[in-house]
C-alpha cells in the first residue's frame, strides 16, 4: 500500500473489500482473504507474492489464472505533458475503464479547491465539457485542472480565484478532456 500510495480506506474503496478486513490483513489478524485477487490487482501485484511471498512482487505470476501482465479492465493508463507512461491507476468502485479515458497525477494544487496536490483525475478525452465542469487542460506546456465556462467561441478555462482572469482555449491553452472521477490525497 505504501509503495502505490494507498490508504487502506483507497485500497477498499478499489478492491471492494471493506476497510476492516484491510487492517485485519494489515495487522496480521486475518489468514486470508476470498477477495485477495482483487486487493492484488488493485495494488497492482502478484497474487501468490501477497499471499505467500513467493514469486515476483510484480511482473508474470507463476501460477495459471494469476497472471497480471494485462491490464484490468478497471485500469486506466497515466499520462503526463510527455503522453502515455507505462503506469495505471484503478478506477473507484472497479468501473469499467473506456479507451477514451486518461488518468493524470496532479503535482501540485491546481487553483481549483477540488483538485489538490496529490490528486489523481481520470477524465474522457471524448465527451464535450459543459460550464461548470472539472476538465483537464495543457496550458503553456503545464497540465493542470480548470473549471470549463462555456464562451462565443471555444470556451474558457478559470480557477476557483476570481482575481485570476479566463483562459481563452486556444492553440496554447488546449482542452485535453472532461474530470469524470477526482480521486483526492486525503493525507494533506
Amino acid at each position: 500500500m505504501n509503495m502505490a500510495g494507498m490508504t487502506q480506506g483507497a485500497l477498499a474503496k478499489a478492491s471492494g473489500v471493506s476497510q476492516p478486513t484491510i487492517w485485519r490483513l494489515t495487522k496480521g489478524q486475518a489468514a486470508g482473504s476470498r477477495k485477495l485477487v482483487d486487493i492484488a490487482a488493485a495494488l497492482n501485484v502478484n497474487v501468490e507474492w501477497l499471499a505467500k511471498g513467493q514469486g515476483e512482487m510484480q511482473g508474470p505470476s507463476t501460477k495459471e489464472g494469476f497472471s497480471h501482465t494485462t491490464p484490468a479492465a478497471s485500469d486506466v493508463p497515466v499520462w503526463t505533458l510527455a503522453g502515455k507512461t507505462s503506469e495505471t491507476v484503478t478506477t473507484p468502485n472497479g468501473v469499467r475503464a473506456k479507451k477514451t479515458w486518461r488518468a493524470y497525477l496532479i503535482d501540485r494544487n491546481s487553483g481549483c479547491a477540488e483538485a489538490t496536490a496529490g490528486s489523481i483525475v481520470i477524465v474522457d478525452t471524448e465527451i464535450p465539457p459543459e460550464s461548470g465542469d472539472l476538465v483537464i487542460a495543457r496550458v503553456h506546456e503545464r497540465i493542470s485542472v480548470y473549471r470549463y465556462l462555456e464562451g462565443p467561441s471555444n470556451g474558457f478555462l478559470t480557477v476557483d480565484d476570481p482575481r485570476l482572469p479566463a483562459v481563452e482555449l486556444s492553440s496554447s491553452a488546449e482542452l485535453i478532456g472532461v474530470a469524470i472521477f477526482l480521486i483526492r490525497d486525503l493525507r494533506r
